[in-house]
């Protein structure tokens, strides 16, 4: 099936560019707003950002594609979902939540605004890219990450942190979309706990989750075998009942 891929916060379609080689069909790589090569445009809301890519894949002529989407992209997916979830053949969440915010993470989110406004970006850089991989990866990674990160202006930072704090929770949308979905988990990702990811993945008709161990937030750079089988896994399933 012909698949699209929603970048994350920070990074950039290089994330999946690995993977798009090994796909089968046609596959796009899209940048969010602020982020990757699409820098030089405005993340202004996840709601308007789902607008965009709808518009990108009817100019595609690929509105009946598997949608993918890491961190904040997964986040797009679940509005993406409520909005054209019908013209979707099948979705994927990634290292990601159809959940919103909870009180305690939006307001870590508003910290994060403050210190970046007060103290700049490269402070921000050092401790956020700490957190996205298991320890046992840090080493060989971290340098390629903090390359990443610095690409990524501190509106872009500030933009997207406010718009997923902002997020409404998607999660009953699941009851909803008759398609298949596919959860991606990383074992040692501290931004998710499992059990919140396994009780949406209840509530799907069709449902794969993946637990990906000695893996953070970033199982394509961490583990891309892993993920790669993963995906490709998910895309048979999809093929099965299409």
């Amino acid at each position: 099936p012909e698949t699209r891929f929603c970048a994350n916060f920070l990074g950039s379609m290089n994330f999946f560019e690995g993977l798009v080689r090994t796909c089968d069909g046609d596959s796009c790589l899209i940048d969010l707003p602020g982020f990757g090569d699409s820098s030089g445009a405005s993340f202004t809301s996840i709601p308007e950002v789902a607008i965009l890519i709808h518009t990108i894949l009817i100019k595609e002529e690929a509105t009946a594609c598997v949608l993918f989407g890491h961190s904040l992209g997964g986040y797009i997916v679940g509005e993406y979902i409520q909005k054209y979830g019908e013209e979707l053949s099948a979705a994927a969440v990634i290292h990601a939540t159809l959940h919103a915010d909870s009180v305690k993470k939006k307001a870590n989110r508003m910290k994060s605004i403050d210190f970046i406004a007060t103290c700049g970006t490269s402070e921000f850089f050092r401790l956020f890219t700490k957190g996205l991989v298991s320890l046992p990866n840090l080493g060989r990674l971290r340098v390629g990450l903090d390359k990443m990160v610095q690409r990524t202006s501190q509106k872009a930072i500030t933009d997207g942190l406010l718009a997923m704090s902002m997020r409404e929770d998607k999660s009953q949308e699941l009851l909803r979309f008759k398609k298949p979905m596919l959860f991606l988990i990383g074992e040692e990702d501290t931004h998710y706990d499992a059990s919140e990811i396994f009780t949406q993945a209840s509530m799907c008709d069709i449902a794969q989750v993946t637990i990906i161990k000695d893996v953070g937030h970033l199982s394509m750079l961490e583990k891309p075998h892993e993920n790669l089988e993963t995906i490709q896994e998910f895309l048979l399933l999809v093929d099965r009942i299409s």
